[in-house]
């Protein structure tokens, strides 16, 4: 029979640092996995180095309808989700919660995340597209090419 006097001492605990970081980790591979894809396939298409909005979304909606690119984004995905559960994993006691719930916030976060990133690359893309040297100068470098380019 059990003293209540004594009570058991708990078994060896990891600390949830380790959980967390383990789960960060994964996170990392599953979302860069996707990304280093992507980049290289737009790394592939364009010929003369420079990227722009319109080379991404050519390489974003091609790789989107082929077997290769749904695999990578499949694969990236399932890490990424359990990226979530081991990190969610000394927080939460419900099973269900941990294996449905958290898996499920982490893919819609993902594509949240994934659609923001995007939106900002296009728009970063499209603004390098219109500068030919010139955005970001400063004044002296747009008044040096201009006395450059004035008649004498």
């Amino acid at each position: 029979m059990i003293d209540p006097e004594v009570r058991p001492t708990p078994g060896v605990r990891r600390s949830r640092a380790s959980w967390v970081l383990g789960g960060l980790l994964l996170q990392a591979i599953g979302a860069g996995g996707v990304a280093a894809f992507v980049w290289l396939k737009v790394r592939r298409q364009n010929l003369s180095g420079h990227v722009t909005a319109a080379t991404i979304r050519l390489v974003w909606h091609g790789e989107v309808h082929t077997r290769q690119g749904i695999i990578v984004l499949t694969g990236g995905l399932l890490i990424y989700a359990a990226g979530s559960v081991v990190m969610a994993r000394p927080y939460v006691t419900r099973p269900v919660t941990l294996f449905v719930a958290v898996p499920l916030a982490a893919i819609i976060g993902m594509l949240v995340l994934g659609a923001v990133a995007f939106i900002v690359a296009l728009v970063i893309a499209g603004g390098a597209d219109g500068c030919d040297g010139g955005c970001g100068g400063s004044d002296f470098d747009r008044r040096r090419k201009a006395s450059r380019t004035a008649p004498q």
